[in-house]
């Protein structure tokens, strides 16, 4: 038997329509929902069905306040296409079968006639949308095509797997899993490697540094920073000294200590951030801070030490090198890398109306940039937190008859902490994800990432290089369009990364008087002490002192 295209209230609900009742009265067959969004749908399912079926009908036949005897023949119509057996769906068919006309006026520059036509535009869609680009076509439309289409065509949206990237192993300057190591300097033979049996099972030292970094959870940061170390060591001892990492002596390390603060040759070590696995890929973006070599040496000092401890080394090369001092060892955190209370508004006025006044896809772009930006300042989270932040993560509690927001992050360290959602930003959330992806907030996955790419499935998470590189094209976009007006906040945009938001958070807390404790947990700093250089009014007591009291000399 036939399943009847609409059921018993929405062919009444429809009559009703047809026959001129008010709104009013009709929202009685709808459950108290709008009675118009539901006519809509039950018209264009008949009005395709009756296409399919080669009536010639046009789509005038079911419009309201029809005379006697075209209401009574649009009634007659109802109930033959009602009854009638629809086709099988098959892909050969004209799209015009199974979406609305007003869809089809969206999809018209794809140039698409087939539901194969467009089957083949959606699988040929790798690493981007299928709609990018398309003038007046957004994720909620794109989304709701896909899913009419795949409710009539079973298998429709699934897409051939890519095939499998071959990986080309080097013996050049490129990710550590894709560098090869020369047989001749692969450590099985090292200066420095132990005459014990190691208790880990390597043989060499590529398989060394794999047993160290195996003890990480694969996507934490600390992996991401030891891995980053590990292959810049290696690259340089293969690449530049021509010895196995096991034969390092100390006189090595002083070496790559210099290298670490001036990569030489630049234009082969040095350049802008990219993926690994991109032709452009360098180990350094510049040379190290010197509280960047100072982290370097303790990470590595951590690997010597472990793989002296597995038996796989006789001695650590790093231990007889003197410590690098660090000057500023009493004032870890450079706060003055952050935005004032003006030029936070400046910021932000100027991504709103960014967003405001674009459209399309460059619109969605804007709303993910602003999203971002806000999430990072209001809860100060890190680089690295904002790339794992998910659905999941978010917990509603009610509390004194209150309803709280709050985000679960895992920082640092591995530890957890809880950070609390202002209900400006929790709607901010809401509607920008309902907009980007065309889901409901509380209806997608717990595991999608808050932060949705733009292209491909919404399920992959930003990178923090893809981040980092988002926020920076936004501040170099501000920087340009406050040039003229705020000269001082144009040039410390261009300066800024996304950990600025980070110091920005934490110093306006301190000066809205929020207590240094409350900061400092939702910073997650292991001590109060790092909080504590937020507070910056006692500077600014003194300079204004010292100021009117040394000013007129």
């Amino acid at each position: 038997m036939t399943q009847a295209l609409l059921n018993l209230d929405e062919l009444a609900l429809l009559r009703g329509w047809l026959h001129g009742l008010p709104m009013e009265a009709l929202a009685d067959f709808c459950g108290g929902a709008p009675p118009a969004p539901i006519i809509e749908e039950c018209r264009t399912r008949l009005i395709l069905k009756a296409r399919r079926l080669q009536m010639a009908w046009g789509t005038g036949w079911l419009e309201r306040g029809l005379p006697a005897e075209p209401l009574a023949l649009a009634l007659r119509r109802i109930d033959i296409v009602q009854a009638a057996e629809d086709i099988v769906p098959d892909t050969a068919q004209p799209l015009a079968y199974w979406l609305r006309d007003s869809w089809l006026d969206k999809l018209a520059p794809l140039n698409l006639v087939t539901v194969a036509d467009w089957q083949q535009a959606y699988q040929a869609a790798v690493g981007k949308t299928w709609w990018d680009g398309i003038a007046g076509l957004g994720s909620v439309t794109a989304k709701a095509i896909e899913t009419e289409l795949a409710g009539h065509f079973l298998g429709l949206l699934v897409k051939a797997k890519p095939p499998v990237a071959v990986i080309a192993y080097q013996t050049a300057i490129v990710p550590l899993a894709h560098f090869l190591v020369p047989g001749a300097m692969d450590g099985s033979a090292g200066n420095n490697r132990s005459p014990h049996s190691p208790f880990i099972p390597a043989s060499d030292d590529y398989q060394a540094l794999q047993c160290w970094l195996a003890r990480l959870a694969p996507d934490s940061h600390t992996h991401r920073s030891y891995r980053r170390e590990a292959e810049r060591l290696l690259l340089w001892t293969v690449l530049v000294k021509h010895k196995a990492l096991s034969s390092l002596d100390m006189v090595d390390m002083g070496d790559y200590r210099l290298f670490l603060a001036d990569p030489q040759p630049a234009h082969l070590w040095v350049g802008a951030p990219q993926k690994k696995g991109h032709g452009a890929w360098k180990p350094f973006t510049g040379p190290l801070s010197l509280r960047s070599r100072r982290l370097s040496e303790t990470i590595l000092n951590s690997l010597f030490t472990f793989l002296v401890n597995q038996h796989y080394l006789l001695h650590n090369p790093l231990q007889a090198l003197p410590k690098l001092k660090n000057p500023n060892s009493n004032r870890p955190l450079d706060i003055h890398r952050s935005f004032t209370e003006e030029q936070w508004q400046l910021l932000s006025g100027f991504l709103d109306r960014s967003q405001a006044l674009s459209d399309g896809t460059e619109q969605l772009k804007w709303l993910r940039t602003r999203l971002l930006v806000q999430l990072a300042y209001t809860t100060g989270l890190r680089l690295h937190e904002l790339a794992n932040v998910t659905l999941g993560d978010i917990e509603t509690r009610q509390r004194q008859g209150q309803t709280q927001y709050w985000l679960t992050v895992l920082g640092k360290g591995q530890k957890l902490r809880e950070v609390p959602l202002p209900l400006s930003l929790y709607s901010l959330m809401l509607d920008t994800y309902r907009q980007l992806t065309g889901t409901p907030l509380g209806r997608a996955a717990p595991d999608s990432p808050l932060i949705p790419p733009l292209r491909g499935p919404d399920s992959n998470c930003l990178t923090p290089l893809a981040i980092h590189k988002i926020v920076k094209e936004a501040f170099t976009l501000a920087a340009d369009h406050l040039a003229a007006a705020h000269p001082e906040t144009a040039e410390k945009l261009r300066q800024a990364s996304t950990h600025w938001l980070r110091h920005t958070h934490g110093s306006l807390a301190v000066d809205r008087n929020i207590p240094l404790t409350m900061i400092r947990d939702n910073l997650g700093h292991s001590n109060i002490a790092t909080t504590s250089y937020y507070v910056h009014a006692d500077d600014d007591a003194r300079h204004g002192a010292f100021a009117e009291g040394f000013g007129a000399d």
